[in-house]
Order: structure tokens, then C-alpha cells, then sequence
């Protein structure tokens, strides 16, 4: 779990090595959860489905922005907070059908929690009753309060007297209420986006629509090797007879080097052997990734992957058969501007919780996965509309810490987070960043 500070570009930010080891924290963390929860209530959580199993073993794998999506049908499985107690208990006793994906987000996160039980009881009476009733909590519920008290426990770590609000749909309140800020009446608010947004799911949606027209084909046809699309026009307007038709005359000219192109964007073909031994590891594990598909964890060119190959008897595998996969990127104009969207609407609803005659400062947490050319200008737009935003003229919020999240699975899945920060302040105003905590979850 490293930390990072100063970097602006993703680039910069992937290239920071791992650092800090998770296991330790995860450990501690897991035993002190553990023995707080009621573990009957975990019991049945677990026998609800969290592992890798064989649908995972059957189907293709769709990555968007690092993030799992789609293709196989999801069923309902264990609420968020027992999902990150298992999936923990599973990181540390190494199981091989360790749900790896989902675990690079919520292992950190349960390691960071852990390490700030301690400061819970300096939060107040809310903070102890909001992470008591965590087990009864939606999952939404699970991630925006778990996010509350890393920032209320960050805040007591450097000095802050914090008291959590009881929340009151009457009125407007805040997470939480400064006591020791020089008298000045202030609160903290914070706000976390997690996952991919609607258009980025829906955008995923599509690209599976088009894979499925071909995969069937093409699996009984014997065809294997790498589909790559560059789509320049929104996904939804793709003509699905036409993508089929430019990818059944792209693949059926294997050794053609150039690309083709069509009015919706381009596609081009690359071989990949047909049957290779690979180290021991995990299906669809980033190492398997990289040495079956060439698709690295920190790859820049791809917005997503949809990959497959011969169904193996177990996830740990030595070798690989008949792989298919296609990578795309989109690169409409629509598309761009939406996912390239900052944090503007966040900021507002958070700003919407600051009571009149009060300064704010607020807290924003996002998940950042998207290539550069997409992760690079959401950072550009984030600094331009906090330099832009306006609000009531009745509150103050001079300070605004934004931590974007680089979750990420590493060799056989191992789970790892970078946190990098941004820091906003008004004009002048600059003093309060000193006071206040910035790393949240590292």
C-alpha cells in the first residue's frame, strides 16, 4: 500500500512500487472484526457465493478500467462488509478460488479500517453505533460509512477533537463537527463514488453485445489470436452486422499487418498460439493476463478486455488453450467528455450538507482505472471546476482533499492500493491544508 503525494498524471502514479505490506494489516484487521461481528451472522454470509467458481472457470472475462464487469450471470452474494471479512480470511490463507478482483479494493480497505479502530471512540457515540451496525448496513451504506470514519480517524491522528453528527433529515448536517479549530464553528463532509459510472457499464454492455455476436462463431470455427477495435463513434451506434462482417474479413486474413477500417472506428487481428505452458498461477490472474494476452496491469492503450479460453478443470492453471480475447477503447467524442467527467457533482451534494453560517471542508473519494488520456483529463477537469464552482453565499468551504484510488491485483492477485491526493484550497486560504489530514486510506 504505498502512498504518493505530488503527482498529478497517471503515469507518474503507476510507476510508484508497491510499498507497505498488506498481509500484516489484514491480519490484524481481520482478527479484530472478526471477533466484534456476530459470527453466526458471517457464517450465513459465507455460505452465499464470493468465490471464484465454475462459472468464472466457463466464461469470458470482461476487465473495464481494471474492474470486473459483466458476462457471467451475477448472483447475489455476501453483504459488502462480511465480503470483505471473507475475502480477507481467503487472501491470507491463500486459496486458490480467491475472488482476487474484488478483493484489490476491499482488502486495503478492510487493512485501512483495522488500523483505525482505535480512533473510533474519539469520533463519538455515532461514530461506535454507525460501525457497530455495519453487518446490517446496504452496501452502499457499508462503503460511504466505512470512508466516514478513515476520515474522522485520520482527523483525530493529526489533532483534530471530531465528533460524528447524527444524521437528521429535518435539516442539513455534516459527518462531522470540529471542536478545536481556533473557535471557529466548522465541520467535515465527505463524499466516495465507488465502481465504474452508469455510462461506463452501459458502454460495457454494448461491447459485450458485439463479442457475443462473434464468439460463437469463431469457437467453433477454431479461431484464436487477438481482436483489437478502436471505436470512434459511441458503442450504442455500432452497427452490429457491419462489426461482424469487418471482424470475419479482419480475421480471415490472419497474416494482413495493416488495420482495417470501417465508419465506426477500426479493427485489427493479431495471432496468439494456439496451446502454451505457463508458471503455475491462477486463471485470468495478471500475470496469466500478461503472459497470454499481453495485457498488463498498468497498460495505458485499452479501455477494457474480453478475453477466454479453453475452459480449464480448476482456476490454478499451468497452461492455456485456444485463447480469444478482444480489446477495445472508445473513442467517440461523447464518450470521452462523459468519462472524463470529475467530481463537480459530488462536491455539490456535499456542499448541499454544510449548515448555514459554517466552514466546510470536504472530502471526495473516487476510484481512478481509465488510461491516461482518459484519467489525465478527468485530473485537468476536477482542477477546473474547483476553480469554477460556486456556492450559497451563507457557508464557507475553503479547503477541498480529493483521494483517487489506483486499486489494483498484482502477480497470482495479490491485492494493492495507491492513494494519491489532491488538494484544493481557496485563494489565501491555503493554511487550513495543513490542518487537516490528507492520505485516508494509506
Amino acid at each position: 500500500m504505498p502512498d504518493c503525494a505530488d503527482l498529478l498524471w497517471r503515469q507518474e502514479i503507476e510507476q510508484i512500487p508497491s510499498g507497505q505490506d498488506l498481509d500484516p494489516l489484514a491480519r490484524s484487521a481481520l482478527v479484530r472484526l472478526t471477533n466484534a461481528v456476530n459470527l453466526d451472522w458471517l457464517q450465513r454470509e459465507a455460505r452465499k457465493p464470493y468465490r471464484l467458481g465454475l462459472s468464472f472457470l466457463a466464461s469470458p472475462l470482461h476487465l473495464v478500467n481494471g474492474i470486473r464487469v459483466g458476462t457471467a450471470t451475477e448472483v447475489e452474494g455476501p453483504q459488502r462488509f462480511a465480503r470483505m471479512l471473507l475475502l480477507a480470511q481467503d487472501h491470507l490463507n491463500k486459496r486458490m478460488d480467491f475472488d482476487f478482483f474484488r478483493a484489490a479494493t476491499l482488502v486495503p480497505e478492510l487493512a485501512a479500517f483495522g488500523t483505525s479502530l482505535d480512533q473510533i471512540p474519539a469520533l463519538g457515540p455515532e461514530a461506535e453505533r454507525k460501525t457497530a451496525a455495519l453487518p446490517t448496513m446496504t452496501d452502499e451504506q457499508v462503503g460511504s460509512t466505512i470512508y466516514e470514519v478513515l476520515v474522522g480517524a485520520a482527523g483525530v491522528r493529526v489533532g483534530l477533537d471530531l465528533t460524528m453528527i447524527t444524521e437528521d433529515r429535518s435539516r442539513k448536517v455534516s459527518d462531522y463537527c470540529i471542536n478545536n479549530l481556533h473557535s471557529v464553528p466548522a465541520v467535515l463532509e465527505c463524499k466516495r463514488r465507488r465502481g465504474l459510472t452508469e455510462y461506463e457499464l452501459t458502454e460495457a454492455v454494448q461491447v459485450e453485445r458485439l463479442y457475443n455476436c462473434i464468439r460463437t462463431e469463431f469457437c467453433d470455427r477454431g479461431v484464436y489470436g487477438c481482436l483489437e477495435a478502436s471505436f470512434t463513434v459511441p458503442v450504442k451506434r455500432v452497427p452490429v452486422e457491419e462489426f461482424v462482417k469487418v471482424t470475419n474479413d479482419v480475421v480471415a486474413h490472419p497474416d494482413r499487418e495493416s488495420t482495417t477500417c470501417a465508419a465506426w472506428g477500426a479493427l485489427a487481428f493479431r495471432s496468439l498460439p494456439y496451446r502454451r505452458s505457463v508458471g503455475a498461477t491462477r486463471l485470468y490472474s495478471p500475470e496469466y493476463l500478461a503472459e497470454v494476452f499481453a495485457w498488463r496491469t498498468d497498460q495505458d492503450e485499452w479501455d477494457g478486455i474480453l478475453c477466454e479460453v479453453e475452459p480449464p478443470a480448476r482456476i490454478d492453471v499451468e497452461l492455456f488453450m485456444r485463447p480469444f480475447c478482444l480489446k477495445w477503447r472508445s473513442e467517440s467524442e461523447e464518450a470521452l467528455v462523459k468519462k472524463a467527467r470529475g467530481i463537480k457533482s459530488l462536491w455539490v451534494d456535499a456542499i448541499k450538507q454544510i449548515p448555514d453560517g459554517e466552514m466546510g471542508f470536504i472530502y471526495v473519494a473516487y476510484p481512478e482505472g481509465s488510461r491516461a488520456a482518459i484519467a489525465d483529463a478527468r485530473t485537468r477537469q476536477i482542477m477546473k471546476e474547483l476553480n469554477e464552482v460556486w456556492h450559497r453565499w451563507s457557508v464557507r468551504a475553503p479547503a477541498t482533499i480529493i483521494s483517487r484510488l489506483y486499486a489494483r491485483a498484482l502477480g497470482v492477485g495479490y491485492p494493492d492500493l495507491i492513494e494519491n491526493v489532491l488538494l484544493a484550497a481557496t485563494e489565501g486560504e491555503e493554511l487550513w491544508l495543513t490542518k487537516l489530514p490528507q492520505r485516508i486510506f494509506t
